[in-house]
């Protein structure tokens, strides 16, 4: 699969924002993919910091270890997933907007492994279904987060 790329915009500060996303315990909040989402360590996300999750497809649950390779408070993080069928690498880039809000562009590389790669061109838009779907959960939890809800 190609990229996906796309930007989220909301009135919520970047400083909350960046907690939210950043920590991708979070992930089944606004990833309906997302079994579950379990940090190894305590400490909030940071470089190196390592996930556990289980993410569905179809009628399967197919465990994924992430790991944060670039990690830049309220600028950027960038995860790297592995599992038996797929690898993903993250992007989540913030920036502030001019009445206090924030962009948030994400970014998402998924490649499958193994004979399903003869599948994945035929599979793009199932992809970009499940992209349409993380990012409509992040403008969800991201106008909760506006309004001083949480999750």
């Amino acid at each position: 699969m190609p990229k996906v790329s796309r930007t989220i915009t909301t009135d919520a500060p970047i400083d909350e924002v960046f907690a939210y996303l950043a920590d991708f315990s979070n992930g089944p909040e606004w990833d309906s993919t997302q079994e579950s989402s379990v940090a190894r360590e305590e400490g909030g996300p940071r470089l190196g910091q390592v996930y556990d999750i289980t993410v569905r497809w179809g009628d399967r649950e197919i465990p994924m270890v992430y790991e944060v390779t670039a990690f830049k408070p309220n600028h950027m993080i960038t995860l790297v997933g592995d599992g038996s069928t797929t690898h993903a690498v993250d992007t989540l880039e913030f920036t502030e907007v001019s009445d206090g809000g924030t962009a948030v562009t994400y970014t998402a590389d998924i490649k499958l492994k193994g004979l399903l790669r003869v599948a994945e061109p035929f599979l793009g838009s199932k992809f970009t279904e499940l992209f349409d779907g993380a990012e409509a959960g992040i403008s969800r939890q991201l106008a909760k987060l506006a309004a001083g809800e949480k999750g």
